[in-house]
C-alpha cells in the first residue's frame, strides 16, 4: 500500500521539481540578457559617405539640366545632335524662367556659339549656389569668380588663366556688341560670364555669398571688358 500511495507523490514531486528547474534556468539565462541591455554601449551612428556636392546635385533643377547637357556634349563633337540640342534647349528654358529673359533668344544664343563657349556655359551653371572661397576652385564645393571662369573653361579644353586680370588680358578682348555665350566680362579683379543676351552673367559674388545669375546694369556695362578665353591659344603657342 505504502508503495503503490507513493507513486502519486513521487509523480507530482518529480513535476515540482522540473517546474522548479525550468524556473531556475529561464532566470539564469534572462538574467545576462539583462544586465546586457542595461549595460550595452549605444550602437554607433551608421556612417554614410557621400562625393562632395552631392547634396547640391540633388536640389539644383537648372544645374542638374546643365549637367546633363554639359555629360552629352563633352562625348561628342556634334553641337547639333538632337539629344544633346534638346537637352540644352531644357537648360536654357530653366535659365530664362529664372532670370525673366527671352527663351527663345536665350536658346539661339547659345546655339550660335561655337562648342566650347557652350560647354563653358553650361559647365558655368553646374557651379549655382556653390559657396564663394577666395582662392578656391573646387567644383561643387567652394570657388571664387576666377576659379569659376577657370574651371568653367577648362571643362571647355581651354586653358584659360586663373586670376581675374589675366582673364581681362588686352589679347583677348572683343567688343561688347561682338560679345558671345561664355565671353568673359569684369573689371579690376571681379568676373563674370556672359550668357549672351541683354547682360544676362553668372558670377561667383565676394563675401562668401553663393554662384548666382545677375543682370548687369548698364552703369557697370559701361566700365567693364569683354574677353574671349578661346582667343588665348593665340598669343600661347
Amino acid at each position: 500500500m505504502s508503495i503503490r500511495n507513493s507513486l502519486p507523490e513521487m509523480s507530482g514531486t518529480a513535476t515540482l521539481r522540473r517546474g522548479f528547474i525550468a524556473f531556475c534556468l529561464v532566470g539564469a539565462l534572462s538574467a545576462p540578457v539583462t544586465a546586457h541591455a542595461e549595460n550595452k554601449s549605444p550602437a554607433p551612428k551608421r556612417v554614410t559617405t557621400e562625393m562632395p556636392g552631392g547634396k547640391f546635385r540633388k536640389r539644383n533643377a537648372i544645374s542638374l539640366a546643365a549637367h546633363s547637357a554639359l555629360s552629352i556634349i563633352t562625348r561628342t563633337e556634334n553641337i547639333e545632335d538632337p539629344v544633346y540640342v534638346n537637352a540644352r534647349r531644357a537648360t536654357s528654358d530653366l535659365v530664362a524662367q529664372a532670370m525673366s529673359l527671352d527663351a527663345e533668344r536665350l536658346h539661339k544664343a547659345w546655339g550660335g556659339v561655337p562648342r566650347d563657349h557652350q560647354i563653358a556655359v553650361l559647365a558655368a551653371i553646374t557651379q549655382l549656389n556653390v559657396r564663394y572661397v577666395p582662392g578656391k576652385e573646387d567644383s561643387y564645393v567652394q570657388m571664387d569668380c576666377s576659379g569659376l571662369m577657370w574651371y568653367s573653361w577648362r571643362v571647355a579644353g581651354v586653358d584659360a588663366p586663373r586670376q581675374a586680370v589675366s582673364l581681362l588680358d588686352p589679347r583677348m578682348r572683343v567688343e561688347r556688341k561682338d560679345a558671345r555665350a561664355g565671353d568673359v566680362v569684369g573689371e579690376g579683379t571681379h568676373v563674370h560670364l556672359y550668357l549672351g543676351i541683354d547682360l544676362a552673367m553668372i558670377h561667383a559674388p565676394f563675401n562668401g555669398k553663393k554662384v548666382k545669375f545677375k543682370i548687369m546694369s548698364e552703369e557697370q556695362a559701361a566700365r567693364v571688358v569683354w574677353t574671349d578665353p578661346s582667343k588665348i591659344a593665340t598669343y600661347r603657342l
